[in-house]
């Protein structure tokens, strides 16, 4: 692992969504200090890093009840023919927008200018770009794919607390109202567990999954 000797402090890059019907099918991508000592270019969503990025998420999300998920986190320092290099969010919606890659306008949010309609993977390729020292990205980098699955709190505890009691049982009761998502949470816990053959009854259709 490369180490570094600096009297600033070491920056990182981090990618979230947010699961509301405004905030869909973009992401956010910010920049932020790592407060922590670290000599060291930690990996991509190091533990540290990430505690960061929450950390400076949370400044503007969390008196506002805000439900985000943190996809990616990244220092800005890297080698690059044998010389410490750094590159900074702006590079990365540089490549973004050279791309073709359109922002998400808030008009209401003052200074929300860094929302960009792509999925995670585009966004990891952007700043590889910028690392490589490319202006744009070739037509077939960037994917029209989803983002990952958001879940809401309520969800992720019910999948959560499931997955702990299928450790000592098999049976587990979900007193859902409709619309929360029971189908979607249910996949989930599917995935997790990495079960088989599983058959899910709902009042519109029998849906069969098999082998994730």
């Amino acid at each position: 692992m490369a180490t570094f000797e600096s009297s600033l402090k070491p920056r990182l890059i981090y990618v979230f969504a947010i699961n509301d019907e405004r905030h869909k099918d973009c992401l956010k991508i910010g920049e932020t200090t790592l407060e922590e000592d670290c000599t060291n270019i930690l990996p991509p969503n190091d533990a540290v890093l990430n505690a960061a990025a929450h950390r400076r998420i949370d400044q503007y999300t969390k008196t506002a009840g805000i439900d985000y998920q943190l996809l990616y986190t990244e220092m800005t320092l890297f080698l690059k023919d044998m010389k410490l290099t750094s590159f900074n969010d702006k590079e990365v919606h540089s490549v973004l927008i050279r791309s073709g890659i359109k922002k998400k306008v808030f008009d209401t949010v003052k200074g929300a200018n860094e929302w960009f309609c792509c999925d995670l993977e585009t966004a990891k390729k952007a700043i590889s770009a910028v690392k490589e020292g490319k202006k744009s990205l070739l037509p077939g980098e960037i994917r029209d794919s989803q983002n990952p699955i958001i879940f809401r709190p309520e969800q992720r505890t019910a999948i959560e607390k499931t997955m702990k009691q299928f450790l000592k049982g098999s049976q587990m009761l979900w007193n859902a109202k409709m619309r929360f998502g029971k189908t979607l949470s249910a996949l989930e816990v599917v995935k997790r567990c990495e079960f088989r053959r599983t058959i899910i009854v709902t009042h519109r259709a029998i849906q069969t999954r098999k082998r994730f």
